[in-house]
C-alpha cells in the first residue's frame, strides 16, 4: 500500500509568512497522512528541531528531512554531513534527502563511510534530481545511481517528477529509465511552458504530466510526497486525487 506524505513546501505561503514548520504538522496530520517532509531551509532557530520532534510524535507523524546541500563535494562527504544527520536524529527523522553533488565520481570508501554514518544513526539517505545543471540532468542522475550500485552503496533515490522540466528533460523517459531505482517519489505537475521563466507548478489535475499512470507502477514501499505550493483550502482536494491514483 503506497503511503502518501506532504512536504512542507505545500505550505510555502504560510512558511514565507513566518509560520514555523512545527506549527503546520498538526494540519498535515489532519489530512489523514502519516508522513511529513521537513525542509531545512525553513528551520529558523535551534529550538525548532525539538518542537518538530515533539509535535510529530504528538500527531503520529513519521518525518523525512530535506537538506538543500550536496551529499558530496570535491570527492568527499559534505563538510556539514554529520551535523545534518545529527539534526535528523534530534527530530526523530527516518530519511534524509540531499542533492547528489559529485557522488558519481567519489571513491567507494567515501560512499561506505556515508552509509556507515547514516546506519549508525538509524537513518536512510536519498539523493535527488533537482533543478540545477549540476544535479538535475538524467545523465548525471543515472551515473550517480549506477556508481552507488556498483560500489554496493545503500543510498536511495528521490525521484522529483516536475524537476525534469526545469532541465528540459523528458519526465516520462526519466521515469521509465529510473523506475527501479526510486525509493521516494516527489509528486508535482507543471504547466509545460518551454520558456523556463514561464514554467511553473500547477494543481495536479491541471498540468501536462500524466502522473496518474506513474504512481501505480511504483513499488508499494515507495512513499509519494506532494511537493509543490498549494493554497490551504485546496490541500484536501489534492490529497484526495493522490489517494484515488494509488488506491
Amino acid at each position: 500500500m503506497t503511503t502518501i506524505g506532504i512536504n512542507l513546501l505545500v505550505y510555502m505561503q504560510e512558511l514565507n509568512n513566518g509560520t514555523a514548520q512545527s506549527a503546520l504538522l498538526p494540519t498535515i496530520a489532519g489530512h489523514g497522512v502519516t508522513l511529513a517532509e521537513v525542509r531545512r531551509e525553513y528551520i529558523k532557530d535551534d529550538a525548532e528541531f525539538d518542537r518538530i520532534r515533539e509535535t510529530a510524535e504528538a500527531n503520529g507523524l513519521d518525518l523525512f528531512y530535506s537538506v538543500p546541500e550536496s551529499l558530496t563535494i570535491g570527492g568527499a562527504a559534505n563538510p556539514g554531513f554529520e551535523g545534518f544527520l545529527d539534526e535528523a536524529v534530534r527530530m526523530g527523522v527516518r530519511n534524509v534527502k540531499f542533492n547528489q553533488g559529485d557522488v558519481k565520481d567519489v571513491d567507494a570508501a567515501v560512499i561506505a563511510a556515508i552509509d556507515g554514518a547514516a546506519g549508525a544513526r538509524g537513518l536512510t539517505l536519498t539523493i535527488e534530481n533537482d533543478q540545477t545543471p549540476e544535479n538535475g540532468t538524467l545523465a548525471c542522475t543515472a551515473a550517480s545511481l549506477a556508481h552507488i550500485h556498483e560500489v554496493g552503496g545503500a543510498i536511495g533515490y528521490t525521484f522529483d517528477l516536475g524537476n525534469w522540466f526545469w532541465r528540459g528533460e523528458d519526465a516520462d523517459a526519466a521515469f521509465a529509465q529510473l523506475l527501479t531505482d526510486i525509493t521516494v517519489f516527489h509528486l508535482k505537475n507543471v504547466n509545460g511552458a518551454t520558456d523556463r521563466a514561464a514554467l511553473s507548478t500547477t494543481m495536479l489535475q491541471d498540468g501536462v504530466i500524466d502522473w496518474r499512470t506513474m504512481l501505480p507502477q511504483l513499488a508499494p514501499s515507495v512513499p509519494v510526497f506532494m511537493e509543490f505550493p498549494i493554497p490551504a483550502d485546496r490541500v484536501a482536494e489534492q490529497v484526495a486525487l493522490v489517494r484515488q491514483a494509488v488506491a
